[in-house]
C-alpha cells in the first residue's frame, strides 16, 4: 500500500492562470475541492500559457495529479494543493 510523504505546504489553488504556481516545482500533486460545488484544475507549461489541460475534482474529494516539474497550476473554486511524494 502507497503512503503519501508531505513534502510542502498546502496552499489554496490559484484562480486565474496568470497566478498559476509550479508548488515549488512538484511532481506530484494532492489537491482537495473544499468548494461545496465541483471545481476545475488546470495544468499547463508555463504561466499563462493558452495550452492547458483539465480535470474537475468533484467537492469533498481528493485527488492525485502527476505533473512535470516546471508546469503550474489553477483553478476554479477553492481547491488546496500540497507537493507530495510516495513512499512504499
Amino acid at each position: 500500500m502507497a503512503r503519501t510523504l508531505i513534502i510542502g505546504n498546502e496552499i489554496v489553488v490559484p484562480t486565474t492562470f496568470g497566478a498559476a504556481s509550479s508548488l515549488a516545482q512538484a511532481t506530484v500533486l494532492r489537491v482537495v475541492n473544499v468548494s461545496g460545488s465541483s471545481a476545475t484544475i488546470g495544468v499547463s507549461t508555463m504561466v499563462g500559457a493558452a495550452t492547458t489541460s483539465f480535470i474537475t475534482i468533484p467537492s469533498g474529494t481528493v485527488e492525485y495529479i502527476e505533473k512535470k516539474p516546471n508546469d503550474v497550476v489553477y483553478g476554479t473554486g477553492t481547491s488546496r494543493a500540497a507537493k507530495v511524494g510516495y513512499t512504499g
